[in-house]
């Protein structure tokens, strides 16, 4: 079924205090061990204000694949046997639950609870201390002085490690934010008639607090829409040669420094033609435009878009998906859609893992200096001969066999001044697309703390926030992602001029 049975441990103990005894004396020979599945039980004593249903819904998804019993606690009065049900994976005394965990206890005391706010502050003061790590190296490497340039190493190694072991602390499983959507995908299936089977994956890919926090509502908007809009009732799956139980699935897996969440439904799929007609009618694209798929599905995060045909409680309002790619975007992330007509569709989020510190690579256009998040780079080229005037008209790399578009960075930023003789191409990815990046001079890799663009600055898509180098002066951070996108529209425009010509 895709659960941690650890995730639910979890949920129970946000029910009320919890002894958890794990039972494992069905667990076989390892000749005949199977690794997917889980042959442990766990005895769980709970006292709480809790009723026997609320219980009985964090094994909502999993009742016909496990044993499970709830019992009242023996020896409590009939008032606190109400309070205080007890939840039991396997049917045991609650005597034995609450004898056996008193050994297994004591590790609780090395774990600490600590205020969000303080990882905050933490985290701010770490970026700090690697800005002013920086200042120091940059000192360090124009001085004569043996002993401040041993010094000034030593430090920038600690600040690395305190860095990281300052992120490692802010991340948490994702999974405790999956568990939240079990009861939505219950309660909006039952509202609206269908059947629907909810599963997720890498429920342990752990990313920063602060981004599972907010990524809650623009989850919660897509799993909507793929249950309303994407999912068929039973009727129709049937005759569609469907069976009758759709499926929603939410995965998470690691990307080099990047997230990849996505959630796919195995329904109707998106219509192509109906996204097309309603953009004609509200007038965003003309009758005659030759519009990709791919692009068509844009249209769904424009602002009041909807292709419902009537207004519910659920969709209709035209209120959502734009709604989500703004917070995507404000998480310095993507999302993306694809879709097949009749198998289904998929909304993939990419998201950084923190918001806070990155390696960077430091690049100059002109006499601007910017940093370029060092996960996205995969390799770095000389411009060749024949592209560095721009008159081969193609603006297409030939990298060991593959066309990969590239962009001059000084035309995008208006640059004056002469470029270098011998410029360079780092190439970056996102997703599956890579894009090349044409610059002037490498300078090399710089921890990057991440600050915020002002509202004046925060629409330019280009960037994603700014950094403080060693020397004081302020360098922007490219958005990998929004210069693929560029280049992938540029490709197209291309395209279509030469269908044009062709024609």
């Amino acid at each position: 079924m895709g659960t941690n049975p650890l995730l639910l441990l979890d949920e129970l103990r946000e029910l009320g205090p919890c002894e958890i005894v794990a039972n494992g004396e069905d667990v076989p020979p390892l000749d005949e061990l199977d690794p997917l599945g889980c042959h442990f039980g766990w005895d769980v004593t709970l006292r709480a204000a809790v009723s026997q249903d609320a219980i009985e819904d964090v094994f909502l998804f999993l009742r016909e694949d496990m044993e499970l019993s709830i019992e009242p606690l023996d020896g409590e009065s009939d008032a606190e046997v109400d309070a205080a049900p007890s939840d039991k994976a396997q049917a045991t005394t609650a005597a034995d639950a609450s004898a056996g965990p008193r050994a297994a206890a004591a590790p609780a005391s090395a774990s600490l609870r600590v205020a969000a706010e303080r990882l905050d502050e933490l985290m701010d003061c770490v970026g700090e201390l690697v800005i002013a790590q920086a200042r120091l190296s940059q000192i360090a490497a124009g001085s004569q002085d043996v002993g401040l340039t041993g010094v000034a190493e030593d430090i920038e190694r600690l600040a690395a490690t305190l860095r990281d072991t300052t992120m490692g602390v802010r991340m948490v499983p994702i999974g405790s934010l999956f568990g939240r959507f079990r009861r939505l995908v219950h309660d909006l299936a039952s509202d609206l008639d269908k059947k629907v089977e909810f599963v997720t994956t890498g429920e342990e890919t752990e990313l920063d607090k602060t981004m599972v926090e907010r990524l809650a509502d623009p989850l919660v908007h897509i799993i909507r829409n793929a249950i309303d809009h994407g999912m068929e009732t039973p009727e129709a799956r049937s005759a569609a040669g469907k069976a009758e139980c759709g499926k929603v699935q939410i995965t998470a897996v690691h990307s080099g420094a990047e997230v990849a969440i996505s959630v796919s439904d195995d329904g109707a799929g998106l219509d192509a033609e109906r996204i097309r007609a309603k953009a004609e009618e509200s007038g965003l694209i003309a009758p005659d435009a030759k519009l990709s798929d791919h692009e068509l599905f844009q249209y769904i995060f424009h602002p009041g878009f909807s292709t419902a045909k009537e207004i519910t409680s659920v969709s209709g309002r035209g209120v959502g998906m734009d709604v989500v790619k703004r917070a995507i975007e404000g998480l310095r992330g993507t999302i993306e859609l694809t879709s097949k007509p009749g198998e289904g569709t998929k909304a993939t989020l990419r998201l950084p893992l923190t918001l806070a510190i990155v390696e960077g690579m430091l690049v100059r256009v002109g006499d601007g200096r910017y940093a370029i998040p060092l996960s996205a780079v995969e390799e770095c080229l000389e411009l060749p001969a024949s592209e560095v005037a721009g008159t081969s008209g193609r603006n297409f790399l030939d990298v060991r066999g593959t066309l990969v578009p590239y962009l001059r960075l000084r035309d995008m930023f208006g640059t004056q001044t002469p470029a270098d003789l011998y410029q360079k191409v780092v190439i970056v990815g996102s997703g599956e697309q890579r894009v090349g990046l044409v610059v002037d001079q490498i300078i090399g890799n710089a921890q990057t703390v991440i600050k915020s663009l002002s509202r004046l600055h925060s629409t330019i898509g280009t960037f994603s926030g700014a950094t403080i180098l060693g020397d004081g002066e302020v360098a922007l951070i490219l958005d990998v992602a929004q210069l693929v996108s560029s280049a992938e529209q540029q490709q197209r425009r291309a395209a279509g001029r030469h269908l044009e010509l062709a024609a």
